[in-house]
């Protein structure tokens, strides 16, 4: 029963990234860092999420192009953490990765989705109805539903996955593959601040 709570409060965390707010608690290292006190594993929580802060959203193209959704990257490792303890924090790392990266086309088409919204919103300016408040009530709650139900997929395919590649030679890759990946992040933060330095100069 705690798996909805814990979805429900991404969930909400998640509006500030998409319709509401603004106030970044959406960001993964925060999100990461709450869900993971909840669960019991703050530090692994706040670890994972300042991983993904590193790793997918600040070296991405600016633009249309949706990036893997951080809040869900966190909630789903966090989740495996609570389930399958620290020792596979690695392979929930890149577990919240591939289920953050899955929604970012879901996004995709909910972007697309809303524009029904904008559509209704002109309707209603036409006839002089400016009550939109009962359209952005609808707008958050089928974004709650739709990460939730997402969430909820997700977590237990990647939980069926994680119960056949419980070996600690796997684990072992997949810690050599966080190494390797915090390594060639943070050198290409070097070089893109070289380049910028250059540039300045």
């Amino acid at each position: 029963m705690k798996i909805f709570y814990f979805i429900l409060l991404a969930s909400l965390l998640n509006l500030d990234n998409v319709s509401a707010f603004q106030f970044l608690i959406s960001r993964p290292s925060f999100a990461g860092g709450i869900l993971g006190y909840l669960s019991g594993y703050t530090i692994e929580g706040f670890l994972i999420g300042l991983l993904l802060e590193l790793v997918i959203l600040d070296f991405t193209p600016v633009g249309g192009i949706p990036i893997p959704n951080g809040t869900l990257a966190a909630l789903i490792s966090v989740l495996l953490i609570r389930d399958f303890g620290s020792d596979f924090a690695f392979a929930s790392f890149f577990a919240g990765i591939i289920a953050g990266e899955g929604y970012s086309y879901v996004e995709k088409f909910m972007r697309s989705f809303r524009n029904i919204f904008n559509r209704l919103c002109e309707n209603m300016i036409e006839k002089n109805d400016f009550n939109f408040g009962k359209l952005v009530v609808y707008s958050l709650i089928i974004d709650v539903m739709v990460f939730g139900i997402y969430s909820f997929i997700s977590y237990k395919i990647l939980y069926f996955i994680f119960l056949k590649i419980n070996s600690d030679y796997i684990m072992k890759v997949f810690r050599l593959a966080v190494v390797g990946a915090v390594f060639v992040t943070l050198t290409s933060l070097y070089f893109k601040f070289k380049t910028q330095v250059g540039k300045n100069d």
